[in-house]
């Protein structure tokens, strides 16, 4: 049976063959980074109260959503681009975007981080709705860059296929040192805001350090002079309109929320967010494979092999997401308790974002799809309207039905954005993703 099967994997094609291989590794890598992200959340609730919980998410949703939209949409278009260059064996290139994307990122992040900063203790009434200390705020500021270089480094090593390190650099280093730091602390210190941030700050540094030192000495890093790339920024540019959208439903959404709800109800919702995610980790690990190769098929204009790579992926998202959603479908109440008592009010909660994660997963990579095939314009778009719709549905219902509201407001935003990009994903390339 065993050689039955690898004869047929041995006779698919190349792309299905690079799916298969290199999905095998991302899903184990990025199921222990969906894993830490959750023990994460359950390490944090378990080891302070709600009150922490909820100041200390809505820093980290405040820092995750300021470092991506500092990074200029190069994020997106790094991957896109360096993946045609690997494929083409071009370091030159490779190198060049890259420290075209670093230089503007970094540049652009100490900006806004003044601002940001020089706002909230100007305006702290206003902005710090939870009440966090400034000792915290500046700790997050601070680790806003940090951030930028892990996750810049982290695009540029998927796009060449090194997964693992990749992974890590994105989002299992900070998530699995945070847990490791925080189970030493807790015995040594009472874990407030104050303390989360240091140890927070400490994993981000060293994700920093680490991810940078392995893309130098991955083989596809060359020195020398930068030159501009005007396709690369152009893109970039394109995606990052739409990325800010986008990343203020995932992210900003608790940092909109608490302006309209208690910072308890902050921390209940953050919970039940961050449980829900584990459903859309299986759309990210297919995603995170398949980027670079709808980049590479659309390049070469083998559009039957995209058609059927992109189904593949969809079918493979479905398959992998079905147990998570029955279980937080059904029983969220149990999942919901594993944080603590107090966090049980949150099961309705987990119940909505998990139907909005669920149509997420249904509608397979047609984001991707569209960044990776040069119709970032129309993904621009996408994410512009449904992002005002899913932030006027957030303040609507935040201040109409409180945190049920916003959970409810977070998962219809989510599904209009997926349920719009699979239109469009139909009419630019003529086929659909599902099925």
């Amino acid at each position: 049976m065993l050689q039955s099967i690898n004869q047929k994997l041995q006779n698919l094609p190349s792309d299905k063959k690079q799916f298969f291989s290199l999905g095998a590794a991302t899903a184990i890598v990025k199921a222990l980074a969906a894993f830490f992200a959750f023990l994460l959340t359950l390490v944090v609730s378990r080891y302070s109260n709600t009150t922490t919980s909820g100041q200390f998410f809505y820093l980290f949703n405040l820092v995750s959503l300021v470092a991506i939209i500092a990074q200029l949409g190069f994020n997106i278009s790094l991957v896109k681009f360096n993946a045609i260059a690997f494929k083409n064996q071009n370091r030159h290139e490779q190198s060049n975007n890259y420290r075209i994307a670093l230089a503007r990122s970094l540049l652009f992040c100490v900006a806004v981080c003044s601002l940001l900063y020089l706002a909230f203790t100007t305006f702290p009434e206003q902005l710090n709705t939870t009440q966090a200390s400034n000792f915290s705020l500046a700790l997050a500021i601070i680790a806003i860059p940090l951030l930028v270089i892990g996750q810049t480094n982290s695009r540029v090593l998927q796009a060449s296929r090194k997964v693992i390190t990749s992974l890590i650099a994105l989002q299992l280093g900070v998530s699995f040192l945070m847990v490791a730091l925080i189970i030493f602390a807790k015995d040594v210190y009472p874990i407030s805001t104050d303390v989360l941030m240091v140890l927070f700050l400490v994993a981000t540094t060293v994700v920093a350090i680490h991810s940078t030192l392995k893309w130098l000495r991955s083989g596809e890093y060359q020195h020398g002079s930068t030159k501009h790339n005007p396709e690369l920024t152009y893109s970039a540019n394109q995606v990052w309109v739409g990325s800010i959208f986008t990343n203020l439903v995932q992210w900003g959404s608790l940092v909109i929320a608490g302006f309209f709800i208690s910072t308890s109800d902050l921390g209940l919702l953050a919970a039940a967010q961050r449980t829900s995610l584990l459903i859309g980790f299986v759309l990210v690990t297919i995603n995170f494979v398949v980027a670079p190769m709808f980049a590479s098929l659309y390049k070469e204009g083998k559009m039957d092999r995209l058609r059927n790579l992109s189904r593949l992926a969809c079918r493979a998202n479905i398959g992998a997401a079905i147990l998570p959603v029955i279980i937080c479908v059904l029983f969220p109440e149990f999942i919901m308790q594993l944080f603590g008592k107090e966090f049980i009010a949150a099961a309705p909660l987990l119940l909505a974002l998990s139907l909005g994660q669920l149509i997420n997963v249904a509608t397979g990579s047609v984001g991707f799809l569209l960044l990776m095939s040069g119709h970032e314009k129309t993904m621009k778009y996408i994410t512009i309207v449904s992002g005002v719709i899913s932030i006027a549905l957030l303040i609507l219902l935040s201040n109409g039905y409180g945190v049920l509201g916003a959970a409810w407001a977070m998962a219809i935003g989510l599904a209009i954005q997926n349920l719009a990009a699979l239109y469009f994903v139909k009419r630019h390339l003529g086929f659909f993703p599902v099925g």
